[in-house]
């Protein structure tokens, strides 16, 4: 029995998201690991356990917001890197409309949900805080192992988990779209991205950020 198994064996339950990386060689082999912390996933009550392994590029393919959003901005900021420029927003719209380069990227990148068994509809802040508070042993034991260099918190909850609930990173709070550089960790406090207004979740000035971050933990 795994960590993550054990972890909900003793929270009586027996329906839970495994996520973590999408492709692990993929993940392993990156210099650039981009770890999204999120809320849950919806829709998969009657389901027993969520792969997201299996889910995600099925997810990416019907156009689920949240995964579009985050495949753009995961190849935003791994191209910003390489050239060590942002992008302009023609090419940010073209990334999203490229299809092949969204899947690949998608194999690079790791969604850590806070609360692990599917929601319906919408989020309920204060239940995912309380969830943060009851998995933080296995959020702090995942992002552990997982060793990402930048993690974007989706959403005001999502950051409060991380630098409050999980223990790994002793930062402090900052505004939407600014970034803090913890124990050689580049950590963006964003909305979510399925946030309803197209200007909360604003890849151009995310990329920006977490870019400009970068060049100060690996200036070359």
């Amino acid at each position: 029995m795994t960590y993550y198994e054990n972890h909900f064996r003793q929270r009586g339950l027996t329906q839970y998201t495994l996520d973590g990386e999408i492709n692990t060689n993929q993940w392993n082999a990156s210099a650039v690991r981009i770890l999204f912390l999120l809320k849950e996933n919806y829709g998969y009550q009657e389901y027993e356990v969520i792969k997201l392994q299996e889910y995600a590029h099925r997810w990416l393919a019907d156009n689920n917001k949240t995964y579009v959003k985050i495949s753009t901005l995961a190849a935003a900021i791994q191209i910003g890197l390489q050239r060590h420029s942002p992008l302009s927003q023609d090419e940010l719209n073209g990334i999203s409309q490229n299809r092949d380069l969204l899947h690949s990227t998608l194999d690079k990148i790791a969604v850590v949900n806070i609360k692990k068994h599917s929601g319906e509809s919408t989020s309920d802040n204060a239940e995912i805080r309380i969830e943060s508070g009851l998995n933080s042993s296995l959020l702090k034991t995942q992002i552990t192992e997982l060793s990402p260099t930048i993690i974007v918190a989706g959403g005001t909850v999502c950051w409060h988990s991380l630098i409050y609930d999980i223990g790994l990173y002793a930062a402090s709070d900052c505004q939407k779209f600014e970034t803090v550089i913890c124990n050689g960790t580049v950590l963006c406090n964003s909305y979510h991205p399925a946030a309803r207004k197209k200007v909360q979740f604003d890849i151009d000035r995310l990329h920006r950020a977490i870019l400009s971050a970068h060049k100060v933990i690996s200036p070359k």
